[in-house]
């Protein structure tokens, strides 16, 4: 967080986390002076998951106007327990929505991708639970677009270049089995 000219973090986040939730929200949601977003995003990418950064910082701030802070202990790693408390819950959400087959969040991105939102949420979701080097290697390698640096890429990682693609393919081969359009076409003759 950014303290103002003469101020520390810790001070200004003090004042900013006091009072009632709804003026707390009203102080820290419209321009986001405790870096949630950016913190939010952080997280996503080292856990190399598939949600909705903006989903995460909402329920971040409400988290933490909920909770306030006391000014005590360190605010950065107060922080980051309230952005992780709000990821797992829009997973859990996540999770939760495609049980009752409500999937209102992905559908604005699914349409014009022509994609079936439920079929595309199932599959985020399922790639949210498989293991984190099967995510790590999908994002590094289909989503950052590494694929032409895919053996530097396996050496940062400590990893055979071999492993690093079956880790990548055992995620999009989720995507193909969940996501019909994304399979591509059928070969000729293929049974229906």
């Amino acid at each position: 967080m950014k303290p103002e000219p003469g101020e520390s973090g810790a001070t200004r986040a003090r004042e900013l986390l006091r009072g009632t939730a709804r003026e707390i929200l009203a102080r820290i949601v419209p321009d986001d002076p405790l870096r949630l977003r950016a913190a939010a995003g952080r997280r996503i990418v080292e856990r190399a998951l598939l949600c909705d950064v903006e989903r995460v910082c909402l329920r971040a701030q409400v988290l933490c106007a909920l909770a306030g802070w006391d000014g005590t202990g360190d605010f950065e790693r107060w922080r980051a327990e309230r952005v992780d408390e709000a990821l797992a819950a829009v997973l859990a959400e996540d999770r939760s929505a495609l049980e009752q087959e409500r999937v209102e969040p992905l559908t604005p991105f699914a349409a014009p991708l022509a994609l079936d939102a439920r079929a595309l949420a199932s599959a985020c979701a399922r790639f949210n639970a498989l293991a984190l080097e099967e995510r790590r290697a999908f994002h590094a390698l289909v989503l950052d677009g590494a694929g032409p640096f895919a053996a530097g890429v396996a050496r940062e990682r400590g990893a055979a270049l071999a492993d690093l693609a079956r880790r990548a393919r055992a995620a999009l081969q989720l995507f193909r089995r969940v996501v019909p359009a994304l399979a591509g076409p059928r070969p000729a003759g293929a049974g229906s």
